[in-house]
């Protein structure tokens, strides 16, 4: 604390008292790498007023050893790099226009773009691009229950979890919700096959083999008792359910939505400026 102190004092008089100029006449020099100068207006705001002076001190430490720092590696770069790479220019310049260009259009996609995706579109674009949509893994919709090895009732969930009546799979979620580790019971969701299997103590040799010729499965350890009932499956490069690329349908969608208002506007305004004679060339 004391040294911090100690520190921001240093620094203050240092400022007030150095009388060397260089070009910023009134403005005191703090620092120096060759030819270089950071000043006192430079750091100004790094000490505001009524701040604590031990974290003042540590924080115009930190920038004054940070810009020595850049500077040591700035001029051994300007020193050893080829002239004509120095030509910095036209890229600012390229670099400004593209950033201007890219906010604007930003702006406009904001605005203007329709991010309303009815389930008629996404089915009209998934049956258009089905080669589009293969799968890369195994996946599967199932019901699946955790249970504390000492949970009551088990044969009550051995029937429960294989019914297709929504009213015992109503009955079922209540007994999860009572006595369940973990539970799952949604009717239309895929997962992926490879992490259901890190769920459970289930390491099947062939997953497909697997998948043809069980539907449902019951494991324990220690601790729980594990019980799937796998509803269906489809396997690696099968076409993909519509439901498991909804995501990323809509996201397609909306890039190409973005694309088209942004190419039509460009076509807009350079039709306007060729209408009002904005352009010639020479």
């Amino acid at each position: 604390m004391h040294k911090n102190i100690v520190l921001l004092i240093i620094f203050t008089v240092a400022l007030s008292s150095c009388s060397l100029f260089d070009g910023r006449r009134g403005d005191e020099r703090v620092a120096r790498v060759n030819n270089k100068y950071l000043y006192r207006s430079d750091i100004a705001d790094l000490m505001a007023p009524g701040a604590n002076p031990a974290d003042s001190a540590i924080i115009v430490k930190r920038y004054i050893d940070n810009w020595i720092r850049q500077q040591i590696y700035l001029q051994e770069a300007e020193s050893n790099m080829r002239r004509e790479l120095f030509n910095f220019d036209r890229k600012i310049e390229d670099y400004r226009r593209s950033l201007v260009i890219f906010t604007y259009e930003n702006e406009l996609i904001a605005q203007k773009l329709d991010t309303v995706i009815t389930e008629e579109t996404m089915l009209e674009y998934y049956e258009n691009h089905q080669d589009e949509f293969r799968l890369r893994d195994n996946i599967v919709k199932l019901n699946f229950v955790k249970l504390p090895v000492d949970a009551p009732d088990i044969n009550l969930v051995r029937r429960l979890i294989r019914s297709e009546d929504p009213e015992d799979l109503e009955q079922l979620e209540e007994y999860c919700l009572n006595h369940a580790a973990g539970y799952f019971l949604d009717q239309e969701s895929w997962f992926i096959f490879t992490d259901i299997l890190r769920e459970v103590p289930l390491n099947p040799t062939n997953h497909e083999a697997f998948l043809r010729n069980n539907t449902f499965v019951e494991r324990n350890d220690q601790y729980y008792r594990y019980f799937l009932y796998l509803r269906d499956y489809k396997l690696e490069g099968s076409p993909s359910p519509l439901t498991f690329q909804a995501e990323n349908i809509k996201a397609i969608i909306l890039n190409h939505r973005k694309q088209e208002l942004v190419n039509e506007f460009r076509q807009r305004i350079y039709l306007d400026a060729v209408k009002n004679d904005a352009f010639e060339i020479y």
